[in-house]
């Protein structure tokens, strides 16, 4: 069992964004593209990489996610379609839980999270967004916080 908590925040400025359907290696080509963007503008990150899965089309030969990256970096740049810059990324009250371990086991992490949130009766409001604290390694070096927003509705 993972520690969870309540009524967190995920903040962020200067956000470089890239959302688009990819497959599993569109999104390694991808990943390399935002790091060689981030340096050709002389840039630099200033946290943690950010990712958010809002959909997954398995009817393909191979699944196709639709995805957010969400980089904050230390300057405004100039960028182009399918990139969008964020001045402000607030996510608020968010549960959030932390995976520690192989990545083929995250998914377990964020179903505990959302059993968290169904046996609190808390409503979610967003998809979760992965938050990258420690890339691995090795294969169970991994960390990432995973962050859903919640409704502070009560209905």
């Amino acid at each position: 069992m993972s520690e969870i908590t309540e009524n967190t925040v995920l903040e962020m400025t200067n956000v470089l964004s890239y959302r688009d359907k990819l497959t599993q290696n569109q999104l390694m080509r991808v990943s390399q593209d935002i790091e060689q963007l981030i340096k050709d503008n002389n840039a630099s990150k200033t946290g943690a990489s950010v990712s958010a899965t809002f959909s997954i089309d398995t009817t393909g030969a191979e699944p196709v996610y639709d995805m957010e990256i969400l980089i904050p970096i230390d300057r405004n740049i100039s960028v182009s379609a399918p990139y969008t810059i964020k001045p402000v990324f607030k996510l608020k009250n968010a549960v959030k839980i932390r995976h520690i371990g192989n990545p083929a086991m995250m998914q377990n992490t964020a179903d505990e999270l959302m059993q968290y949130i169904k046996n609190k009766g808390l409503m979610p409001v967003t998809t979760g967004y992965n938050v990258t604290v420690q890339a691995p390694s090795a294969v169970d070096d991994l960390i990432v916080d995973i962050y859903v927003g919640v409704s502070d509705n009560i209905l």
